[in-house]
């Protein structure tokens, strides 16, 4: 369920907005006519500033700004190899298809719900399953194979149904609980919420990049990480 609040200011990407219900810090809406994609960052009283995170101009006081009531997240599934998306999420080769500039106001799922892929249980009706445990597998490529997981925020249960080895596509339910709760191939997670953990493997190789002055200069463990400073368009990408 979404509320509706409207435009009471805007200064280039930062919108203004008057509400008369609840809203959390970092909740994602959309403003304007054209459902521009945002987000909350300052609370004060009956009015929020929004960080929009495309152009705004044309954009006037009165229009609404619907509160989705959830934060950023990000869709976590097969299908994201090889795939180039843009700041919010979006893949590039879909948002081509609908024309040769992004519309504002895209709405485009991150993963291609449509693609088959072929899925192989790991469980069976009657087992025990815990978050972040496999109940199956699912190939993407002749080198990948994908566990497909309880997602880390499920609570533990039993196996109702799975489904036998055979095609499935994102909107197709691979498993159903006990509790009712189906899982599916993919699902979504808050960019700002970090993902558990059982034990942190130690960093003891380094990432090679073939450029002898970053090796030499800048060494970098593989799966590490490494922070490039710099302005707007000054090369960091």
């Amino acid at each position: 369920m979404t509320n509706v609040g409207s435009v009471v200011g805007i200064s280039g990407p930062v919108v203004r907005a008057s509400v008369s219900f609840p809203v959390r810090m970092f909740e994602i809406v959309r403003a304007g006519k054209e459902s521009l994609l945002g987000e909350v960052i300052r609370i004060r009283g009956n009015t929020v500033d929004i960080q929009v995170y495309e152009e705004t101009s044309g954009m006037r006081v009165g229009e609404p700004v619907e509160f989705s009531g959830e934060l950023l997240s990000v869709e976590l599934g097969p299908g994201l190899l090889g795939s180039v998306l843009d700041g919010i999420g979006r893949p590039l080769a879909r948002l081509r298809e609908e024309g040769l500039y992004i519309n504002r106001g895209a709405n485009v799922r991150t993963l291609d719900e449509s693609r088959e892929w072929l899925f192989s249980p790991l469980k069976k009706a009657g087992d025990p399953v815990r978050p972040g445990e496999p109940i199956g597998m699912v190939p993407e490529g002749t080198r990948i194979r994908h566990r497909v997981m309880l997602p880390p925020d499920s609570p533990p249960g039993r196996i109702d149904w799975i489904a036998p080895e055979s095609g499935v596509t994102l909107r197709d339910p691979l498993c159903r609980l006990e509790s009712g709760r189906e899982i599916r191939l993919s699902h979504r997670w808050e960019v700002r919420r970090g993902r558990p953990f059982a034990a942190r493997l130690p960093f003891n190789r380094p990432l090679l990049t073939g450029q002898r002055i970053l090796d030499t200069l800048f060494p970098m463990a593989l799966g590490g990480a490494a922070v490039i400073p710099g302005g707007f368009g000054t090369g960091k990408t």
